[in-house]
């Protein structure tokens, strides 16, 4: 996935407080000239527009959809701006603020936008709407000045839209580059501990059930010190691409040492056993001889709201019942499931 994707959803996240503060203001600003300049009746267009923004304001806050909440952006600068262009042409009075009302529209979005393509779309559409009003009486024959404001306007903007969207990438890229390195084990390119019982956590607080399986490769500090250190370093990342190609995982990580640890989301016992037999089958044949090894499997069952520690050891008992039962099998509520495998 390109990396400006990624960043997509720390982008609105940082991005929507801002969005929700100024559109509130748009909106108190345009209450607060209907009801403050008593020349001003409500009217259905008025009303509509009235109803428009707030309709807008909470849909845009509360909307999941990231091209839906970009589109609603535009959206309410273009109602906004339909708004009081419809007061300047009734109050002649009003005219003479159409153009500091459009320059501070166009300059004051330029922040607010997630990418410059939506902000240059939204300053055009200000301009288009607010432009007729303005052409009237007091700027009747300075048509050149107001293209020169308008231009300086979109400018600055893009200016502003440019290099502060440029700039926050930047930023969230090195923030995302020190969150994986932060979450990821550096031998094997998967979660590291920290990670992975922090989504332990999550599936746990949010409602989830499953099983967890620990696992420990079988001998490790013997072919260690008999290989080296080398060798050691190749089977634990061995292992880790097996936990990689093996479907059906919630995630998994290196909880420590020759030790990983695997979550299954889900209550059917057949389809985590399976998972756990393949694993151990697909690690067997995953080094070749001389340096091939097994791998030995406690399971536990855990659901919504269950002790973390209390899973880890529950699994880790199992874990102890498999190399008791002399490795290369699993173990599942002291029982069993497969018996060693030559």
């Amino acid at each position: 996935m390109p990396a400006n994707l990624k960043l997509r959803p720390r982008m609105r996240s940082l991005l929507s407080p801002a969005v929700t503060q100024a559109e509130w203001i748009g909106i108190i600003a345009w209450v607060g000239m209907l009801l403050i300049h008593p020349a001003l009746q409500l009217d259905i267009y008025t009303m509509g527009v009235t109803l428009g923004l707030l309709v807008v304001c909470r849909v845009h806050t509360r909307t999941a959809n990231f091209l839906l909440w970009r589109v609603l952006g535009v959206t309410y600068m273009v109602l906004l701006s339909v708004g009081f262009a419809y007061m300047i042409r009734l109050n002649e009075e009003l005219r003479i603020y159409g153009l500091p009302l459009a320059v501070t529209l166009v300059v004051g979005s330029a922040i607010l936008f997630i990418s410059v393509q939506d902000y240059l779309a939204d300053a055009l559409l200000v301009w288009l709407i607010l432009w007729p009003p303005m052409q009237a009486d007091i700027y009747a024959g300075t048509e050149v000045y107001l293209l020169m404001f308008c231009a300086s306007s979109v400018s600055i903007g893009f200016i502003l839209s440019y290099s502060y969207l440029k700039n926050l990438r930047s930023v969230l890229l090195v923030e995302s580059e020190f969150r994986a390195l932060a979450e990821t084990d550096y031998l094997t390119s998967i979660l590291n501990r920290r990670a992975f019982m922090q989504s332990f956590e999550k599936l746990l607080s949010g409602g989830q059930g499953g099983y967890f399986i620990m696992l420990d490769i079988d001998s490790f500090k013997e072919k260690n010190d008999l290989y080296g250190h080398d060798v050691g370093d190749k089977i634990l990342r061995a292992m880790a691409v097996c936990l990689k190609n093996a479907k059906g995982s919630h995630s998994f990580g290196r909880i420590g040492g020759e030790e990983f640890g695997v979550l299954l989301q889900g209550d059917d016992p057949e389809l985590a056993c399976d998972y756990a037999l393949a694993l151990l089958q697909s690690i067997r044949s995953s080094v070749a001889a001389p340096h091939n090894y097994t791998c030995s499997a406690g399971m536990a069952r855990f659901s919504a709201g269950d002790d973390l520690s209390t899973v880890l050891k529950m699994a880790d008992k199992n874990l102890y019942g498999a190399k008791r039962n002399g490795k290369d099998c699993v173990h599942l509520d002291g029982a069993l499931l497969q018996p060693v495998l030559s």
